[in-house]
Protein backbone atom coordinates (compact mmCIF):
# COMPACT_ATOMS: atom_id res chain seq x y z
CA UNK A 1 0.00 0.00 0.00
CA UNK A 2 1.41 3.29 -1.07
CA UNK A 3 1.28 5.34 2.48
CA UNK A 4 2.69 8.30 0.78
CA UNK A 5 0.44 8.62 -1.80
CA UNK A 6 -3.03 7.81 0.13
CA UNK A 7 -1.92 10.31 3.22
CA UNK A 8 -1.51 13.16 -0.09
CA UNK A 9 -4.78 11.79 -0.85
CA UNK A 10 -6.52 12.55 2.14
CA UNK A 11 -4.42 16.38 2.59
CA UNK A 12 -5.80 17.06 -0.63
CA UNK A 13 -9.66 16.14 0.17
CA UNK A 14 -9.02 18.21 3.33
CA UNK A 15 -7.36 21.42 1.31
CA UNK A 16 -10.46 21.39 -1.02
CA UNK A 17 -13.12 20.87 1.88
CA UNK A 18 -12.14 23.58 4.04
CA UNK A 19 -15.05 25.38 3.42
CA UNK A 20 -17.28 22.52 3.68
CA UNK A 21 -18.35 19.58 5.62
CA UNK A 22 -15.07 17.13 6.14
CA UNK A 23 -16.16 13.71 6.43
CA UNK A 24 -14.22 11.47 8.57
CA UNK A 25 -15.45 8.48 6.80
CA UNK A 26 -14.78 9.57 3.68
CA UNK A 27 -11.31 9.97 5.08
CA UNK A 28 -10.81 6.75 6.25
CA UNK A 29 -11.62 5.68 2.86
CA UNK A 30 -9.05 7.16 1.21
CA UNK A 31 -6.41 6.24 3.30
CA UNK A 32 -7.62 2.39 3.16
CA UNK A 33 -8.11 2.37 7.22
CA UNK A 34 -10.32 2.86 10.37
CA UNK A 35 -10.64 6.42 11.32
CA UNK A 36 -9.72 5.39 14.81
CA UNK A 37 -6.18 3.74 13.33
CA UNK A 38 -5.78 6.92 10.57
CA UNK A 39 -5.75 9.80 13.46
CA UNK A 40 -3.54 7.52 15.82
CA UNK A 41 -0.79 6.98 12.65
CA UNK A 42 -1.54 11.17 11.31
CA UNK A 43 -0.73 12.36 14.88
CA UNK A 44 2.33 10.95 15.08
CA UNK A 45 3.42 11.86 11.83
CA UNK A 46 2.58 15.25 11.71
CA UNK A 47 2.93 15.89 15.31
CA UNK A 48 -0.96 17.08 15.95
CA UNK A 49 -4.01 15.52 16.20
CA UNK A 50 -5.62 15.63 12.66
CA UNK A 51 -8.48 17.74 14.13
CA UNK A 52 -6.43 20.02 14.98
CA UNK A 53 -4.62 20.46 11.60
CA UNK A 54 -7.60 20.75 9.90
CA UNK A 55 -8.84 24.06 12.57
CA UNK A 56 -5.63 25.48 12.03
CA UNK A 57 -5.74 25.30 8.17
CA UNK A 58 -9.10 26.66 8.66
CA UNK A 59 -8.11 29.54 10.39
CA UNK A 60 -4.69 30.43 8.81
CA UNK A 61 -7.04 30.49 4.89
CA UNK A 62 -9.61 32.41 7.40
CA UNK A 63 -6.76 35.20 8.42
CA UNK A 64 -6.30 35.50 4.44
CA UNK A 65 -9.72 35.99 3.81
CA UNK A 66 -9.20 38.98 6.09
CA UNK A 67 -6.45 40.82 4.56
CA UNK A 68 -7.64 40.19 0.86
CA UNK A 69 -11.19 40.39 1.06
CA UNK A 70 -14.06 42.82 2.54
CA UNK A 71 -16.32 40.44 3.58
CA UNK A 72 -18.66 40.54 6.98
CA UNK A 73 -16.46 38.82 9.81
CA UNK A 74 -19.68 36.55 10.41
CA UNK A 75 -19.48 35.71 7.06
CA UNK A 76 -16.02 34.31 7.28
CA UNK A 77 -16.60 32.54 10.21
CA UNK A 78 -19.97 30.89 8.65
CA UNK A 79 -17.48 29.80 5.51
CA UNK A 80 -15.35 28.02 7.79
CA UNK A 81 -17.98 26.32 10.29
CA UNK A 82 -18.31 28.49 12.51
CA UNK A 83 -21.41 28.83 14.44
CA UNK A 84 -20.79 32.49 15.03
CA UNK A 85 -18.94 35.37 15.26
CA UNK A 86 -18.00 34.76 18.65
CA UNK A 87 -16.95 31.30 18.69
CA UNK A 88 -15.05 32.66 15.68
CA UNK A 89 -13.48 35.50 17.19
CA UNK A 90 -12.72 32.81 20.27
CA UNK A 91 -10.67 30.75 18.16
CA UNK A 92 -8.79 32.64 15.58
CA UNK A 93 -7.22 34.62 19.11
CA UNK A 94 -6.43 31.51 20.44
CA UNK A 95 -4.74 30.59 17.07
CA UNK A 96 -2.93 34.05 16.10
CA UNK A 97 -2.87 35.91 19.31
CA UNK A 98 -5.38 38.93 17.96
CA UNK A 99 -9.08 39.01 17.45
CA UNK A 100 -10.07 38.54 13.69
CA UNK A 101 -11.71 42.25 13.78
CA UNK A 102 -7.67 43.85 14.34
CA UNK A 103 -6.99 42.08 11.41
CA UNK A 104 -8.07 45.18 9.56
CA UNK A 105 -7.43 47.94 12.02
CA UNK A 106 -4.10 47.89 11.53
CA UNK A 107 -0.17 45.67 11.60
CA UNK A 108 -0.85 42.30 13.41
CA UNK A 109 1.64 39.57 13.48
CA UNK A 110 -0.72 36.22 12.50
CA UNK A 111 0.35 32.61 12.21
CA UNK A 112 0.51 29.82 9.84
CA UNK A 113 -0.40 26.61 9.82
CA UNK A 114 1.17 25.22 5.53
CA UNK A 115 -0.49 22.68 3.77
CA UNK A 116 1.43 19.59 4.64
CA UNK A 117 2.50 17.30 2.17
CA UNK A 118 4.41 13.84 3.14
CA UNK A 119 7.39 12.11 1.66
CA UNK A 120 9.18 9.07 2.64
CA UNK A 121 11.92 9.19 5.29
CA UNK A 122 14.11 6.72 5.23
CA UNK A 123 16.84 8.32 7.54
CA UNK A 124 18.40 4.99 9.63
CA UNK A 125 19.12 6.33 12.57
CA UNK A 126 17.60 3.89 14.89
CA UNK A 127 16.90 0.15 14.55
CA UNK A 128 13.71 -0.84 15.42
CA UNK A 129 13.21 -4.63 16.68
CA UNK A 130 10.35 -5.78 15.88
CA UNK A 131 8.90 -9.25 15.17
CA UNK A 132 5.18 -9.86 13.05
CA UNK A 133 3.49 -12.99 14.55
CA UNK A 134 0.16 -14.66 13.39
CA UNK A 135 -1.70 -14.52 16.89
CA UNK A 136 -4.50 -16.66 17.83
CA UNK A 137 -7.69 -14.93 19.21
CA UNK A 138 -7.50 -13.88 22.70
CA UNK A 139 -8.90 -12.21 25.84
CA UNK A 140 -8.19 -9.70 28.28
CA UNK A 141 -9.54 -9.44 31.17
CA UNK A 142 -9.70 -5.54 32.96
CA UNK A 143 -11.48 -2.26 34.05
CA UNK A 144 -12.67 0.11 31.25
CA UNK A 145 -12.81 3.64 32.05
CA UNK A 146 -14.46 6.38 29.96
CA UNK A 147 -12.70 9.46 29.75
CA UNK A 148 -12.81 12.95 27.97
CA UNK A 149 -10.87 12.76 24.58
CA UNK A 150 -9.61 16.47 25.03
CA UNK A 151 -8.05 15.32 28.49
CA UNK A 152 -6.70 12.07 27.55
CA UNK A 153 -2.70 12.69 27.99
CA UNK A 154 -3.54 14.10 31.57
CA UNK A 155 -6.60 10.87 32.45
CA UNK A 156 -4.42 8.41 31.81
CA UNK A 157 -1.43 8.51 34.07
CA UNK A 158 -3.99 9.16 36.45
CA UNK A 159 -5.55 5.88 36.00
CA UNK A 160 -2.56 3.65 36.04
CA UNK A 161 -1.90 5.92 39.55
CA UNK A 162 -5.47 4.81 41.03
CA UNK A 163 -4.86 1.39 39.71
CA UNK A 164 -1.88 1.12 41.78
CA UNK A 165 -3.67 2.41 44.81
CA UNK A 166 -6.28 1.23 44.66
CA UNK A 167 -5.40 -2.37 44.79
CA UNK A 168 -6.26 -3.63 41.03
CA UNK A 169 -2.94 -3.89 39.89
CA UNK A 170 -1.97 -6.17 42.85
CA UNK A 171 -4.87 -8.31 41.74
CA UNK A 172 -3.43 -8.67 38.79
CA UNK A 173 -0.27 -9.37 40.16
CA UNK A 174 -1.63 -12.15 42.09
CA UNK A 175 -3.99 -13.89 39.72
CA UNK A 176 -3.28 -13.33 36.29
CA UNK A 177 -1.33 -15.97 34.42
CA UNK A 178 1.45 -14.05 32.32
CA UNK A 179 0.12 -15.02 29.22
CA UNK A 180 1.26 -12.65 25.98
CA UNK A 181 0.22 -10.33 24.86
CA UNK A 182 2.22 -10.04 28.36
CA UNK A 183 2.43 -7.94 31.33
CA UNK A 184 -0.02 -4.97 32.31
CA UNK A 185 -2.07 -4.14 28.82
CA UNK A 186 -2.93 -0.03 28.09
CA UNK A 187 -5.45 -0.66 25.55
CA UNK A 188 -7.37 2.79 23.78
CA UNK A 189 -10.10 2.35 22.44
CA UNK A 190 -12.65 4.68 20.06
CA UNK A 191 -12.29 8.42 20.33
CA UNK A 192 -11.44 9.26 16.98
CA UNK A 193 -8.05 10.67 17.97
CA UNK A 194 -10.49 14.38 18.56
CA UNK A 195 -13.24 13.78 16.64
CA UNK A 196 -15.35 12.12 19.95
CA UNK A 197 -15.63 13.84 22.82
CA UNK A 198 -15.05 10.71 24.46
CA UNK A 199 -12.97 7.55 24.45
CA UNK A 200 -12.05 3.93 26.48
CA UNK A 201 -8.78 3.23 27.90
CA UNK A 202 -9.00 -0.67 29.38
CA UNK A 203 -6.30 -1.32 31.90
CA UNK A 204 -5.91 -5.23 31.75
CA UNK A 205 -4.48 -8.36 31.54
CA UNK A 206 -4.54 -11.50 28.82
CA UNK A 207 -6.69 -14.41 30.52
CA UNK A 208 -6.89 -16.49 27.47
CA UNK A 209 -5.50 -17.35 24.47
CA UNK A 210 -7.00 -19.61 22.02
CA UNK A 211 -5.11 -22.38 21.61
CA UNK A 212 -5.58 -26.33 23.50
CA UNK A 213 -2.83 -26.26 25.81
CA UNK A 214 -4.08 -22.73 27.25
CA UNK A 215 -6.71 -22.55 30.72
CA UNK A 216 -9.15 -19.95 30.73
CA UNK A 217 -8.21 -17.64 33.78
CA UNK A 218 -11.46 -16.50 35.60
CA UNK A 219 -12.30 -13.07 35.29
CA UNK A 220 -12.15 -11.54 38.68
CA UNK A 221 -14.77 -9.50 40.62
CA UNK A 222 -15.61 -6.11 39.53
CA UNK A 223 -13.62 -6.92 35.81
CA UNK A 224 -14.61 -7.28 32.86
CA UNK A 225 -13.49 -9.83 30.08
CA UNK A 226 -12.80 -8.24 26.15
CA UNK A 227 -12.05 -10.62 22.80
CA UNK A 228 -9.70 -10.00 20.16
CA UNK A 229 -9.83 -12.00 16.95
CA UNK A 230 -6.46 -14.27 15.75
CA UNK A 231 -4.84 -11.62 13.59
CA UNK A 232 -0.98 -10.31 12.48
CA UNK A 233 0.45 -8.68 14.77
CA UNK A 234 3.81 -6.60 14.94
CA UNK A 235 5.35 -6.86 17.74
CA UNK A 236 8.00 -3.99 18.70
CA UNK A 237 10.36 -3.81 21.46
CA UNK A 238 9.75 -0.25 23.27
CA UNK A 239 12.19 -0.73 26.19
CA UNK A 240 13.76 2.63 27.94
CA UNK A 241 12.23 5.49 29.86
CA UNK A 242 8.39 6.30 29.86
CA UNK A 243 6.66 7.93 27.99
CA UNK A 244 9.65 8.67 25.66
CA UNK A 245 10.59 5.23 24.75
CA UNK A 246 7.34 4.50 23.22
CA UNK A 247 6.23 7.63 21.83
CA UNK A 248 9.45 7.47 19.32
CA UNK A 249 8.82 4.25 18.72
CA UNK A 250 5.00 4.82 17.50
CA UNK A 251 6.79 7.91 15.47
CA UNK A 252 8.87 5.36 13.90
CA UNK A 253 6.66 2.85 13.09
CA UNK A 254 3.84 5.28 11.39
CA UNK A 255 6.82 7.55 9.71
CA UNK A 256 9.14 4.93 8.28
CA UNK A 257 8.49 1.03 8.66
CA UNK A 258 4.56 1.28 7.93
CA UNK A 259 5.25 3.18 4.36
CA UNK A 260 8.18 0.66 3.63
CA UNK A 261 6.85 -2.58 5.06
CA UNK A 262 3.82 -3.22 2.33
CA UNK A 263 1.10 -4.08 5.05
CA UNK A 264 -1.44 -2.09 5.83
CA UNK A 265 -3.09 -0.85 9.53
CA UNK A 266 -5.67 -3.33 10.63
CA UNK A 267 -9.09 -2.46 12.29
CA UNK A 268 -8.44 -3.24 15.87
CA UNK A 269 -6.90 -1.35 18.89
CA UNK A 270 -3.31 -0.91 19.77
CA UNK A 271 -2.05 -2.25 22.37
CA UNK A 272 0.90 -1.26 24.96
CA UNK A 273 2.66 -4.05 27.02
CA UNK A 274 4.01 -2.77 30.40
CA UNK A 275 6.65 -5.17 31.82
CA UNK A 276 9.32 -4.77 34.18
CA UNK A 277 12.42 -2.33 34.56
CA UNK A 278 11.43 0.43 31.29
CA UNK A 279 10.40 -2.83 29.33
CA UNK A 280 7.42 -2.31 27.06
CA UNK A 281 6.30 -4.04 23.70
CA UNK A 282 3.61 -2.54 21.32
CA UNK A 283 1.34 -4.62 19.57
CA UNK A 284 0.18 -2.97 16.28
CA UNK A 285 -2.40 -5.58 14.28
CA UNK A 286 -1.61 -5.23 10.47
CA UNK A 287 -3.11 -6.83 6.81
CA UNK A 288 -1.37 -7.73 3.88
CA UNK A 289 -2.10 -4.84 1.45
Amino acid sequence: MDWVKHLNEVINYIEKNLTDEISYDLISKIAGCSVYNFQRMFSYIADKPLSEYIRYRRLTMAAFDLLNSSDRIIDIALKYGYESQDAFSRAFKNFHGVLPSSVRTGIVQLKSCPKLSFQISIRGENQMNYQVEQWPAFKVMGILNSISTSTAFEDVPSIWENAWKDGTMKRFIENFPDYRPAGFLGIAVGGKWGNSEEMDYIIAVTSHVDVPECKHAPVLEGMTEFSYPSATWVVINADGELPKAVQDIYREFYSEWLPNSGYKLANLPVIECYLQENRQELWIAVEVD
